[in-house]
């Protein structure tokens, strides 16, 4: 694919995605900044959420060619906000708790969810993003709901039919298969699941850097840096995506999440010029979502 991108094979190329985009208006503005800097090449809109209108009306207002937007496909709620499904043809009751709201234990999800409200469900928020000017570029999974990680029962043969409708990457990296946390079966599933994307012509990434979601108690903000710079200079030859989840502190934010520090250390650091520098000191090619998605779309047309 590096080659197919005009890349040599040996080259490293990195996506800067900042995920939850929608989620609340912090987390917008942040994001939206991130991309005018220059600072982030991708992000992931979570379409249930409030601020998912007001994050489509920013990337329309926007001339910036880098607002690059693909779908954080959101099967839960978080902890300290509820989201109803985007679906409302009619209740889907094995997505939602008693109070209609999507759960906040993703196990819940594999354990009890009808793969066809499934499938209504993640679709609709394709079409919703589709329908609110949003120029999709991928889809990936919003806290891994779709992958199987939790209780072995993932949608993701189901998420490949939408990529293929919908002429879509998804974000499920090749060397997923190399992290030994993973179960020996969950592993084996994952690799059934690549095969399947592959022949379905569905481009995936080689590899993801995630950031840590908490901040540890005694960790600074340097040593975040140096820990991001790290991983920067050792990443392998091919497609890694960088995930972020960048915010401004704000009153707002302190109500959705007690991590509010981490996110906007987050935010700060993709427009640190240290980081900038090693990203250019190290050849490193930025890309996003778009360039591979459309590239699928060619290769499609091709065959």
């Amino acid at each position: 694919m590096l080659e197919q991108l005009g890349l040599n094979p040996d080259d490293r190329a990195i996506i800067i995605n900042a995920d939850d985009f929608g989620i609340s208006h912090s987390t917008n503005q942040a994001i939206m900044s991130l991309f005018h800097k220059g600072s982030s090449t991708s992000a992931s809109l979570m379409v249930p959420c409030s601020a998912a209108n007001e994050a489509a009306d920013l990337c329309s207002k926007s001339n910036n060619s880098n607002v690059n937007v693909g779908i954080h496909l959101t099967l839960t709620s978080s902890e300290s906000d509820s989201y109803r499904p985007v679906f409302q043809g009619y209740p889907l009751r094995s997505l939602v708790t008693a109070d209609g709201f999507l759960p906040t234990d993703p196990a819940m999800i594999e354990k009890k969810a009808k793969p066809e409200e499934v499938r209504m469900e993640l679709e609709a928020q394709i079409v919703k993003a589709l329908s609110m000017g949003i120029d999709v570029t991928h889809l990936d999974s919003h806290a891994g709901t779709v992958m199987g990680v939790y209780a072995g029962r993932d949608f993701l043969e189901m998420v490949f039919d939408l990529c293929e409708k919908y002429e879509l990457p998804f974000n499920l990296p090749l060397r997923i298969v190399e992290q030994r946390f993973f179960s020996k079966s969950l592993i084996r599933l994952f690799e059934q699941r690549i095969q399947s994307a592959k022949r379905r012509g569905i481009l995936l990434i080689d590899d993801l850097i995630a950031l840590p979601y908490h901040l540890d108690t005694e960790e600074s903000y340097a040593d975040m840096r140096d820990d991001v710079i790290r991983k920067i200079q050792t990443c392998k030859p091919g497609i890694t995506q960088i995930v972020a989840h960048p915010a401004i502190v704000t009153d707002e934010l302190k109500r959705l999440t007690p991590h509010f520090v981490k996110r906007e250390l987050e935010y700060q650091l993709f427009n640190d010029p240290e980081v900038k520098q090693v990203l250019h000191s190290e050849g490193i090619h930025l890309i996003s979502w778009r360039e591979i998605r459309d590239l699928q779309k060619t290769m499609k047309r091709g065959c």
